[in-house]
Order: structure tokens, then C-alpha cells, then sequence
């Protein structure tokens, strides 16, 4: 069951993936917000195991086929976003990324992993469509009630932060959440002025000179992206740049986090980056990876 809906904007079709779990439940919720708020078409996706017995992968088919019906159903008429579902028969992350570049998807919303002991070597479906993805992926980890109200916009100097920033000023999220920009800056002497057992009036100079000169290579930076002024403004800190946007979600009561991840080919892409891969794993906050290697020019309302 579908019912049309006017999306002039740039994010026409968003891809949810669902294993009929309550933990996916929070991506559909999220993704029909999101839909509802822009005039979306939503695709629900369910991947059958394709190595099971081809009896069980029959029984699973049907089982999915009623629930997903009754959810396009809901959320058509209770929503008004049109839906549809597939069921694609693969691995989980292979069936995810086919049925998105197939329904031209211009996001892909997942709920919260979860590790099993067979993921503990090659990653979880998250981690694994997160590397393969060329469009954006939202991560669900909240179950969400309303639109996206602090966002918090992780930058270096690399292109991952490059991809983050031009993505969220496609996205509009710059006008539609109060976003505060996340740095964590390097003070490679303090280790050794520490050991050293310095006076603490000298290393707390010495911070405060590196996070001056951070703040102000971070604004060219910003102001060559063409990043807006942010009303909320900057959180400098000194430290690992996972844990300094971990804590700083936590601090500003974050509840989207926005990251980029670098163009990698080959063996390399089988890493999302140490950082990304840290917060993913341990935030408690909803997580927008966006690649460096994207086809197209996507965008998502911060909704």
C-alpha cells in the first residue's frame, strides 16, 4: 500500500531496514518522522537468511510478509508517508545495500546493533553497511519521540570531517537543530610536562595556548567549508577525538551525532575508522555516518 506524497527536495526515498525486532522499530519510527516531515517515500527492507533451508526460508518469507503489510498499512494511513517493503533473501548487509541502490535510496536508517559472538571478528551489520555505504546512514539509537533538537557536528582536519560538514550543510541541519561543533585538539607536550612534575599554573598555560590555536585553525577551517556561525557554538577539548565527542554529547545533551567517514578502497575499507568505530559502539545518542565517497548529492532534514 503506497500514497503519494510531494518531495521536492533533494531526500525523496529513505530505505529502513527491519528484522521485525523492537530495536528496529526505533529506525522505522525515526525514518517516518523524518518521511512525514518532508514528504519522503519510505522502503522497508527484511532480509532472509539465504543460507537456511529453503523450507525455513519460506516460513520466514510468509511470517515477515504479514507483519510488514500491516506496518506499511499503519504507516500510510495513521502517518500519511508512503510505504512500501521488500523482502530480499542474501546476507544482511549485502541485502540492505542492494535493496537501497535499488529503490535509489538517499538514506539508510538501521537500528541499534547487536553484537553476536559470530560478529566478534568481522563486525556487525551496522559496521558492515557503514563500510560500504555511498549514501548516508542514520543510526537509530534512541527511541525516537520528537525531531532532533542538539545535534552535535564532530570535525578534524581530514576528509571524514570534510564529508561530515559538507554533508550536514546539504542536509540543512545547520537550520534546523542547534548544532555545536565538537574538536578534540593534540597538546603533544603534555605528557612529558606532566612526568615532569611541572608547576600546574605552566601546563594549564600550555593548554591554553594549543586550545587558542586550535579554536582559531578550526574557524578558517569552519569558514573555508562555508560552515555558518554557530549559535551554540564550539566544544574544544584536549584529548582522544572518540572520547572527546563521547563526553561532549553526553555534556550537551546531544541527540544526534554527526561523523564522516574517508574514502577508503580495497582491504582499507574494511575499517570504518578507529574513531567512528568507537563512537559507534559506545554512544548512547543517534548517529548520522556520512561517507566521503558519495555518489550523489543526498540530503536529510534534521527531523
Amino acid at each position: 500500500m503506497t500514497l503519494t506524497a510531494k518531495n521536492d527536495g533533494p531526500l525523496k526515498r529513505i530505505l529502513v531496514a527491519t528484522d521485525l525486532s523492537t530495536r528496529s522499530d526505533r529506525a522505522l519510527r525515526r525514518a517516518t518522522l523524518i518521511a512525514k516531515r518532508l514528504g519522503s517515500s519510505l522502503s522497508l527492507v527484511h532480509v532472509v537468511d539465504g543460507d537456511l533451508p529453503h523450507r525455513m526460508i519460506e516460513a520466514e518469507r510468509s511470517a515477515a510478509i504479514s507483519v510488514l503489510e500491516d506496518t506499511v498499512r499503519s504507516t500510510c494511513e495513521a502517518d500519511g508517508v508512503s510505504a512500501k517493503f521488500e523482502i530480499v533473501v542474501d546476507d544482511s548487509f549485502n541485502g540492505i545495500l542492494s535493496a537501497a541502490d535499488e529503490f535509489g535510496a538517499d538514506l539508510i536508517v538501521l537500528g541499534p546493533h547487536r553484537r553476536r559472538f559470530r560478529d566478534v571478528f568481522t563486525g556487525t551489520t551496522v559496521e558492515r553497511v557503514i563500510r560500504r555505504s555511498r549514501i548516508p546512514v542514520l543510526v537509530a539509537i534512541q527511541p525516537p519521540s520528537t525531531v532532533y533538537e542538539r545535534t552535535l557536528l564532530a570535525l578534524d582536519f581530514d576528509d571524514a570531517s570534510k564529508a561530515a560538514a559538507q554533508g550536514a550543510l546539504r542536509m540543512g541541519i545547520f537550520s534546523k537543530s542547534a548544532v555545536k561543533i565538537v574538536h578534540a585538539f593534540d597538546a603533544p607536550a603534555l605528557g612529558l610536562m606532566k612526568r615532569s612534575v611541572l608547576d600546574p599554573v605552566a601546563i594549564n598555560a600550555y593548554l591554553d595556548k594549543e586550545r587558542v590555536e586550535a579554536a582559531e585553525r578550526l574557524e578558517a577551517y569552519t569558514n573555508e567549508l562555508g560552515i555558518p556561525p554557530t549559535p551554540s557554538g564550539v566544544v574544544l577539548r584536549e584529548g582522544s577525538p572518540a572520547q572527546t565527542i563521547l563526553v561532549s554529547a553526553q555534556d550537551e545533551r546531544s541527540d544526534l551525532i554527526v561523523l564522516g567517514t574517508s574514502k577508503k578502497s580495497g582491504v582499507k575499507r574494511a575499517l570504518i575508522g578507529s574513531v567512528a568505530e568507537q563512537v559507534l559502539r559506545d554512544a548512547e545518542r543517534d548517529i548520522l555516518i556520512i561517507p566521503a565517497d558519495q555518489t550523489d548529492e543526498v540530503a536529510v532534514a534534521s527531523a
